[in-house]
């Protein structure tokens, strides 16, 4: 790449980021460009997928901009996009390392976007401060658009302690010369205030602790964060400001570039023998070697297909005597299931905090007691897709008396307009139903909160080694979080297996009539699905 070609043509000024109910979530690139904007999110809210999505729109309608990136997790956005990546990993465009920062910096408003990596780099503070203020004299010279986009921003711009000043320079005076700002953290209370009140556009996630949460309440309608915000799924934000005339829960689109910033998580292994000769792994992926497809966890079943002829009951023509069904096949099926980690208060005060289980099949959404025979019994399926804020209303209507929508939005503390959509959402599901009554509809619920039954301990589960058709599961655990949070006050879902049980589906002749049956797979009797 020829760091010092000609930025990308500007084929358009609309940023895609996602959409909400109300449907596609869109920004004018100018408003972001040279405007203050902050992106806060807590640990896990989907913050850094959020701003990673937002380059990804900034590359494609040419925008120039530079991201300060301290844990060096976009540099996928070269994958797709013309970037120049500055670090000092291998694979890098530019080294920090006897880098030129006056040409760079000079040159920074005609060349493709920079990702200032700073995860690998001694004295951080000091480059960006450096690259920075030239960026600003040059961009303020030529009176054209730049943005520049800092995570982690308490670490530059922090509340108490040494700031790099060229930060608030930006923030006070920066939209006239043509720089606009990106303020990207975690922990909006540790941002220097007069920095984070300079943001007239705002991305808000979830936040969990007070003063995060009391930092973000000049941005909202009454100086008060709404309580959604401890609660919300990633991806999930407030869009306000100028990035919208009114405040709109949406939810960020997905990205087209790897991210870096993906936290690892714990999987199923085999653990294997040391081998002290023969290639490494590397050299055999180098050789073309196939990678070994993830296995499967859950329980085995006990009993093969073959054996199915002498388990399964078999009618006959007649109650004593007559001709008796045969077996025409028996396959392996694996059911999906879903075994759930939740964090409750425990004990008569409620003052401790145990973790309890739960298993929901993954086809139904019912709940699960794997006992002699899996036994199914009402569960999550009604209210899966539905938001913490559908079922704050679901729950604060009445199932012994009729209720108006006002009073329903005063219970909620919502207007009566923000009602209709969910109303009418929680009605076509058959959650409540309506009536008109004079010039007022009433409204009353029809739907009893589902029983967890919770267990004290999880399944014992392992590798699954038979071979079968896995069945489709309804459930994400996105979804599955976001329901659980609504349905159970003061919950998280802390753990979230996925897992297979094994069922034979058996289909058995008797003359001209066939039927199907399912035995379960671990103790050979019949299941109902």
């Amino acid at each position: 790449m020829d760091p010092s070609g000609p930025p990308a043509e500007v084929t358009s000024t609309i940023l895609h980021l996602g959409r909400d109910d109300e449907g596609a979530f869109e920004v004018d690139a100018n408003v972001v460009a040279t405007g203050r904007t902050c992106v806060i999110g807590a640990s896990g809210s989907g913050k850094s997928y959020a701003v990673g999505v937002i380059c990804e729109e900034l590359c494609k309608t040419g925008v120039p901009f530079a991201i300060i990136d301290t844990e060096g997790e976009y540099s996928g956005l070269k994958q797709k996009y013309d970037v120049i990546w500055v670090g000092d990993e291998q694979g890098c465009d530019l080294q920090w390392s006897g880098l030129d920062l006056g040409r760079l910096g000079t040159q920074a408003p005609d060349l493709a976007p920079l990702v200032l990596d700073l995860s690998e780099t001694d004295g951080p503070r000091q480059k960006v401060s450096d690259i920075l203020s030239i960026i600003y004299t040059e961009v303020e010279r030529r009176r054209t658009p730049y943005l520049v986009i800092v995570e982690e921003a308490d670490r530059f711009v922090p509340q108490n302690g040494e700031k790099v000043a060229i930060f608030g320079e930006i923030a006070r005076r920066g939209r006239k010369r043509g720089v606009g700002l990106m303020v990207c953290t975690q922990r909006p209370s540790l941002v220097d205030k007069n920095v984070l009140s300079q943001c007239g556009n705002q991305l808000i996630g979830k936040l969990v602790i007070r003063n995060d949460l009391q930092a973000v309440a000049q941005f909202f309608q009454g100086r008060q964060a709404p309580k959604q915000l401890t609660g919300l799924p990633p991806g999930r934000f407030y869009a306000m400001g100028g990035l919208s005339a009114v405040p709109r829960l949406v939810s960020i689109k997905e990205k087209e570039t790897l991210h870096g910033g993906t936290t690892p998580k714990l999987s199923p292994r085999v653990i294997k023998p040391f081998t002290a000769s023969g290639p490494s792994s590397v050299q055999r992926v180098a050789k073309g070697a196939a990678a070994t497809a993830p296995s499967l966890i859950g329980i085995n079943p006990t009993f093969a297909e073959e054996d199915v002829p002498d388990i399964v009951k078999r009618d006959k023509a007649f109650i004593f005597f007559g001709s008796e069904e045969t077996v025409s096949s028996a396959r392996l099926v694996l059911r999906p299931m879903v075994e759930l980690g939740v964090a409750l208060r425990t004990g008569i005060l409620r003052k401790r905090v145990g973790v309890r289980y739960v298993v929901l099949d993954g086809v139904t959404g019912m709940f699960v007691e794997l006992g002699d025979i899996p036994a199914m019994r009402s569960g999550l399926a009604p209210v899966i897709g539905l938001t913490l804020g559908d079922i704050e209303i679901l729950r604060e209507t009445s199932t012994d008396a009729d209720m108006g929508a006002l009073e329903v939005a005063n219970k909620v503390g919502v207007s009566r307009e923000a009602l209709r959509r969910p109303l009418k959402l929680l009605e076509e599901r058959r959650l409540i139903r309506s009536h008109q009554a004079g010039r007022s509809r009433l409204y009353r619920r029809v739907y009893d909160f589902p029983d967890f039954r919770w267990r004290d301990s999880g399944q014992v589960l392992e590798q699954f080694d038979s071979a079968g058709k896995v069945e489709q599961s309804i459930l994400s655990e996105a979804k599955v979080r976001e329901v659980v949070k609504g349905l159970v006050p003061h919950s998280e879902v802390q753990e979230y297996r996925e897992f297979v049980y094994p069922l034979y589906r058996v289909e058995l002749v008797l003359g001209r009539k066939k039927r199907i049956v399912w035995l379960d797979g671990r103790t050979g009797k019949e299941f109902r699905p």
